[in-house]
């Protein structure tokens, strides 16, 4: 039976709730009839790189500015660590979210130090955009560079880069110099992956899913055993000592 989840300490209040799934859903609607989003230069058509061109893509040692914790470890789409590892943390986050950036400060490290680089567990960024644009352009650029197996690079730099909320603080500038930090990460495709139609489908579904479950607020932890469901999990802390009793937990089954 699963570890039974303790309250939290501290929570987001109420503009943090259920809204979320609706204020998404209305986001994603728009942006599948109107179209995309434009990342870079105030709408006018951009010219993609040849193939095998090497343009917009970020190479080499020291690229990753800092977060070399991440350096070694699989990414496949939103999922860090071990794609066999049989515990998976579920992190609902946004990415305009202070408390998120908190959690990523105090205790994402030490997890992954601990628990993903072995190949214990694995982390799923479950990311949603309820807070406003700036949220939901930051996602979409996250989620696309997912698809070249770099989401957890950007979204740690996203979390280091955090404005104020709704404050326009994710400039195009600032995608670009994300991106340039993050190595081997081809950003011209990013920028183009992030307003497609397949980004925003992606969207809708975690905010579907968090609104079956009843997810709160930000950020919310869900911890997955094998193919059972995964269940809910209310550290009382953002701090590591928090999460490795329920860890330790999934872990021995």
């Amino acid at each position: 039976m699963p570890p039974v989840p303790r309250p939290p300490a501290t929570r987001r209040g109420p503009d943090r709730n259920l809204v979320l799934a609706i204020a998404v859903a209305a986001l994603v609607a728009a942006a599948l009839i109107v179209g995309s989003i434009v990342l870079s230069g105030g709408g006018g058509t951009s010219t993609a790189p040849a193939q095998g061109s090497t343009e917009g893509r970020t190479t080499g040692a020291g690229a990753s500015g800092g977060i070399a914790f991440l350096d070694g470890i699989p990414q496949h789409g939103t999922v860090l660590g071990n794609p066999d590892a049989t515990v998976r943390l579920l992190q609902y986050e946004d990415l305009q979210c202070p408390i998120c950036r908190r959690y990523t400060e105090d205790a994402l490290q030490t997890i992954v130090e601990e628990y993903v680089r072995p190949g214990k567990v694995k982390l799923d960024f479950r990311g949603l955009a309820f807070l406003g644009a700036d949220s939901d352009k930051a996602l979409r650029v996250a989620l696309a560079a997912g698809r070249q197996n770099r989401l957890w690079h950007v979204v740690e730099l996203f979390y280091r880069e955090q404005g104020e909320e709704n404050s326009g603080w994710v400039t195009d500038a600032k995608v670009d110099e994300i991106l340039g930090r993050v190595p081997d990460l081809d950003a011209a495709k990013v920028k183009r992956d992030a307003h497609s139609a397949g980004i925003a489908k992606e969207i809708a579904a975690v905010a579907a899913e968090a609104a079956r479950r009843r997810v709160p607020g930000t950020p919310w932890f869900y911890i997955g055993v094998g193919a059972g469901e995964p269940y809910e999990l209310q550290p009382a802390s953002l701090t590591p000592d928090a999460f490795r009793p329920a860890l330790d937990g999934a872990l021995q089954g």
